[in-house]
């Protein structure tokens, strides 16, 4: 049997091949049921429920089913649906809900958090049925692993543990960042602090404008569907990215050309937030009608204040709601964009609040690098220890 290229210097034990279903017991978690968010009792403990993302700790629900209440750690695989594949290692006792199975060992067969790691580093989902990818429970019983001694997953575990308290804790770094900048926006725009100017005086009074005073719409015709390099807005503030379709697309559509720099927003997703600032590696890109772009004059207004403004909910889930009444899927059209209104201080105001919140970014930026360096590491560090 292989060995790793990357082994603690103490072991040095041939590793052996076995199926999940030799090493451990799967259950298949129950379906959530009326009432499962509510915390259950039992005479020593008061059991939460979970239900988080399964892109942060997975989803977990605690039941007073004693089949399903593990008291020892164990894993949880993601059976169907959003994460598909990916294991999650846990901690004390848990029951699942219905789209996980969960791992526990037979006595000292595995390390839960050496498997998790394992499968997230191995496992591969052949959807070969057409349906909706989904990993049966018969599929991850006769999936083979090739594993160390315990003693060894041991340290190996508890190793890689360290390096996930790291990202853990740059992750945390980046989230305490995010919501102080949310929390310097809302008092930036609302004036509830005010910068001052070069000499020390205060800036004056913030003026009502309306968007068309600045921004005016950018029509220059581009290539049609079947032709167009397309771009789209990603919702909730999340920038503009390039398009990639599964099809090629209508020479019916027209496409209008986008430059970079410009201001650029998704109609029927206004009260989604979906506005961005288009990149230079952009410059040229091309979207239809759907999603205007707009010339911003420099000289009235800076960007990225203009950018960041318009990501607060007081501007656009209010003028989204406005202009949009009862009906959510309702267009926002460039003509009723432009006649809304925002607060603007002068433009030296603006460039210091725009080069503050800048500032933010980049640390926030920062820290994103580390967290994916960290992870491209263990990702490294994985393939060498992993047979």
């Amino acid at each position: 049997m292989a060995v790793p290229k990357l082994r603690f210097k103490e072991f040095d034990g041939a590793f052996s091949k076995n199926t999940i279903k030799k090493l451990a017991k799967i259950y298949v978690g129950r379906d959530l049921v009326e009432g499962a968010y509510s915390p259950i009792k039992t005479e020593t403990h008061i059991y939460p429920i979970y239900s988080n993302s399964v892109d942060n700790e997975g989803l977990y629900g605690y039941y007073n089913f004693e089949e399903f209440n593990f008291d020892n750690d164990a894993l949880t695989v993601v059976g169907r649906g959003a994460g598909l594949g990916k294991a999650f290692y846990r901690r004390g006792g848990f029951g699942t809900i219905g789209r996980l199975l969960s791992l526990t060992p037979k006595d000292k067969s595995f390390h839960p958090k050496y498997m998790s790691d394992y499968i997230n580093d191995k496992l591969i989902i052949h959807n070969e049925s057409g349906g909706i990818p989904q990993l049966p429970r018969s599929s991850l019983e006769n999936y083979e692993v090739v594993l160390p001694s315990y003693e060894e997953q041991t340290k190996i575990a508890f190793f890689l543990s360290a390096v996930d308290e790291k990202i853990s804790q740059f992750s945390q770094k980046k989230t305490l960042l995010s919501q102080y900048k949310q929390g310097m926006m809302q008092k930036l725009f609302s004036q509830q602090i005010r910068f001052k100017a070069d000499d020390g005086s205060e800036f004056g009074e913030w003026e009502e404008t309306f968007l068309h005073t600045f921004l005016c719409e950018s029509l220059i015709k581009g290539s049609k569907g079947n032709k167009a390099k397309k771009l789209t807005v990603k919702l909730w503030g999340k920038g503009v990215i390039p398009k990639n379709e599964a099809f090629q697309g209508s020479e019916n559509t027209q496409y209008y050309k986008r430059s970079a720099g410009q201001l650029i927003y998704g109609k029927l997703d206004f009260l989604n937030c979906a506005f961005g600032l288009i990149p230079e590696y952009l410059d040229g890109f091309e979207s239809t009608i759907d999603a205007p772009a707009f010339d911003i004059d420099n000289k009235i207004v800076h960007p990225y204040f203009l950018i960041n403004r318009f990501l607060q909910k007081d501007f656009y889930q209010k003028n989204g709601e406005e202009a949009d009444g009862s009906r959510k899927a309702k267009r926002i059209n460039q003509s009723v964009f432009l006649a809304m209104q925002i607060d603007l201080p002068s433009l030296e105001e603006q460039i210091k609040i725009a080069n503050f919140l800048s500032s933010l970014d980049q640390k926030i930026e920062v820290v994103a690098q580390q967290i994916e360096q960290a992870k491209q590491w263990k990702k490294g560090l994985l393939q060498q220890m992993f047979v």
